[in-house]
């Protein structure tokens, strides 16, 4: 099977949801309100940046973020407080099915690719505190040709790094915008439905794999290869 998967990461392979839990501590009933507007600001300042040509780190668009949600909803954070809730980026975990579903992948000889918007350094991190970084062939970073998906360059990274044709390569993400932006630049695509409520960008684009369970992955890509 002339076939490799890349992985989105946080929220696809990586549970952001303990953050929440780390932001009630910090900043009370206001945590969800906050949570949710520091995640939609990280990846609109990741799109500004990419579209500006003004790279930096993802970490410093999710610190930023953080400020921005704070301030929007009236909360004071000190300096200590922001630096306890970008720890907390740091000590995810992995959701509870993944490492069974990684396992089925490469028992099938599939080559596996950590690809994300974050540092390789950051990234690695999270798959060796998971217990999952073995199941990976590389991790593959936007760092390297500094801009932030959806952008096609990005895409491009992805590809040569595979050595693959982009049809022989499928990008599994839990973001629409990341399916989208794979599917441009003519990846094969596969949809996890993290979220039951989540709802498809209408662009009519369609995924080529819907999942709403990971381990179901496997099976699927058997099917259709």
């Amino acid at each position: 099977m002339h076939t490799a998967v890349a992985f989105d990461i946080y929220g696809t392979l990586i549970d952001t949801q303990a953050v929440l839990t780390r932001l009630s501590d910090l900043v009370g009933d206001k945590a969800p309100a906050v949570s949710q507007l520091w995640r939609q600001k990280q990846l609109e300042y990741s799109f500004r940046r990419g579209l500006m040509g003004d790279y930096c780190d993802f970490s410093v668009c999710t610190r930023q973020a953080l400020l921005f949600a704070c301030r929007q909803q009236q909360v004071e954070i000190s300096a200590a407080a922001v630096e306890q809730a970008m720890q907390a980026y740091a000590e995810l975990e992995a959701f509870a099915d993944v490492a069974a579903g990684l396992e089925s992948l490469q028992q099938q000889g599939i080559a596996l690719y950590a690809f994300s918007n974050g540092s390789k350094a950051a990234v690695r991190h999270l798959l060796e505190r998971a217990g999952i970084a073995d199941y990976f062939t590389a991790v593959v970073s936007v760092e390297d040709v500094r801009s932030f998906k959806p952008a096609p360059k990005v895409y491009q990274h992805l590809l040569r790094s595979c050595g693959l044709p982009a049809n022989g390569v499928y990008l599994v993400s839990s973001n629409p915008f990341d399916i989208l932006g794979a599917a441009h630049a003519g990846l094969q695509t596969a949809w996890l439905r993290r979220d039951p409520q989540a709802i498809f960008d209408p662009w009519d684009v369609q995924p080529s794999i819907l999942l709403d369970d990971f381990s179901d992955l496997a099976r699927q890509l058997t099917a259709i290869n």
